[in-house]
C-alpha cells in the first residue's frame, strides 16, 4: 500500500511540473518605416494588455519625417505630418485626428521615461499602411502604402524545432545558412534554456540545446573571467576534461576550477549556429559581470554591412546566472 501511495505522489509531482509554463525568450519587436528599420536606443516596443503593438513616438516620428510635441502639463502628444495632426493624452482612449474626435480600445502610455503610442492608430491616422508579421514580430509602416512584409512560405517544408517553425527554402540563404531573422529565434531559444546553478555548495553550468534542423550544428562557449586575470573556457571543443561540455543534447557539468565565487569577474558567452560547410550570419553575444554593472545581450552579424540587434533591454539576466 505504501509502495502504491509512493508512486501516485511521484505521478502527481511530475503531472504538475509538466503543467508549470515555461517562459520562453521571444524576439523583440521590430519596426520597419518606408523600408528602414528604426533603432531604439532605450526603450523598448512592446505589445500591451490590449494587444496593441506600443511605440515610443519619439523614434517612429522622426522616421516618419513627423514633427512630435510633448505638453507634461496635460501629458499630451502631438504629431503633426503633412497637413495632418494627432493629439493624444496619456491614458485617454479618445485621441484628435485634425480636430476631429476618434476613439481607440487602448491608451498611450508613460514608461521609462519615454511616450508609447499604439503605432497603428497613430501611423493610420498619419495617412501611413501599416502591416504586421506575427512570424517575425515586425511592424512594417509604409507612407506610399506600398508596404511589402516579408512574403509567405511559397515553397519548401515547414518543421517544428522546440516550437520554432523553419521552412527548408525561405529560411535558408542561397549559401545554405539560415537567414539571419530565423538563426536569431533558435540562439534566443538556447539562451534561454542555459543555466548556472549552485546546488549543494557546488557550480554547475547546465543547458538543453534546442532541436535544429538537420544538417546544423550548434557552436557555444563559455569564457569565465576572474579578478586576478585568469579565465576558465568552457567549450565542445575543450581537450581539458575539466572544461569540456558537449554539443548536443542535455548536460549539468560542474565548474570544478571555481573555488572562490568571490574571484569572478565577469562572464562572455557566444552562442552560433552553423552548417559545417559554410558556417553561420552572427552570433549571440551575451556579458554578464557579477556586480551586475555589465549586462549585455546582442546578436551580432558576422557582415558589417548587416546591424547588430541588441536584446539587453528585455533579456531574462537573472534567469540565466544563479551563482
Amino acid at each position: 500500500m505504501k509502495r502504491i501511495v509512493k508512486i501516485l505522489t511521484v505521478i502527481l509531482v511530475v503531472t504538475y511540473l509538466l503543467s508549470i509554463p515555461t517562459a520562453a525568450v521571444e524576439l523583440p519587436i521590430r519596426v520597419v518605416v518606408n523600408g528602414a528599420k528604426i533603432n531604439f536606443p532605450d526603450a523598448e516596443p512592446f505589445i500591451d494588455e490590449n494587444s496593441r503593438t506600443q511605440v515610443p513616438i519619439r523614434f517612429v516620428g522622426e522616421a516618419l519625417g513627423a514633427d512630435v510635441s510633448w505638453d507634461g502639463n496635460t501629458r499630451k502628444v502631438t504629431i503633426t505630418l503633412n497637413g495632418r495632426k494627432v493629439v493624444l493624452q496619456i491614458g485617454n482612449k479618445n485621441y484628435e485626428v485634425n480636430g476631429k474626435q476618434n476613439q481607440m480600445d487602448t491608451v498611450a502610455l508613460l514608461k521609462e521615461s519615454r511616450t508609447f503610442v499604439p503605432v497603428r492608430f497613430v501611423s493610420e491616422a498619419l495617412g501611413a499602411t501599416v502591416k504586421w508579421n506575427a512570424n517575425i514580430r515586425t511592424v512594417y509602416i509604409d507612407m506610399n502604402g506600398s508596404v511589402a512584409p516579408s512574403p509567405e512560405p511559397t515553397g519548401g517544408t515547414v518543421k517544428y524545432y522546440d516550437g520554432i517553425a523553419f521552412n527548408d527554402v525561405t529560411d535558408v540563404d542561397p549559401y545554405g545558412r539560415i537567414k539571419i531573422e530565423k538563426s536569431k529565434e533558435f540562439l534566443l531559444k538556447l539562451a534561454d534554456q542555459l543555466r548556472f546553478v549552485k546546488e549543494g555548495g557546488k557550480y554547475y553550468i547546465e543547458c538543453t540545446y534546442p532541436e535544429i534542423p538537420e544538417g546544423y550544428e550548434w557552436s557555444l562557449g563559455i569564457t569565465i573571467y576572474n579578478k586576478d586575470g585568469t579565465n576558465d573556457g568552457y567549450s565542445p571543443t575543450e581537450r581539458n576534461p575539466e572544461w569540456l561540455i558537449p554539443a548536443k543534447g542535455s548536460f549539468k557539468k560542474e565548474a570544478t576550477v571555481i573555488t572562490n565565487i568571490n574571484n569572478l569577474d565577469f562572464f562572455n558567452i557566444e552562442i552560433s549556429l552553423k552548417h559545417p560547410k559554410n558556417g553561420s550570419l552572427g552570433v549571440l553575444n551575451i556579458v554578464y559581470s557579477m556586480d551586475k554593472s555589465d549586462m549585455r545581450a546582442k546578436f551580432v552579424p558576422k557582415s558589417a554591412t548587416t546591424p547588430s540587434e541588441n536584446y539587453s533591454a528585455t533579456f531574462d539576466f537573472d534567469k540565466m546566472f544563479q551563482w
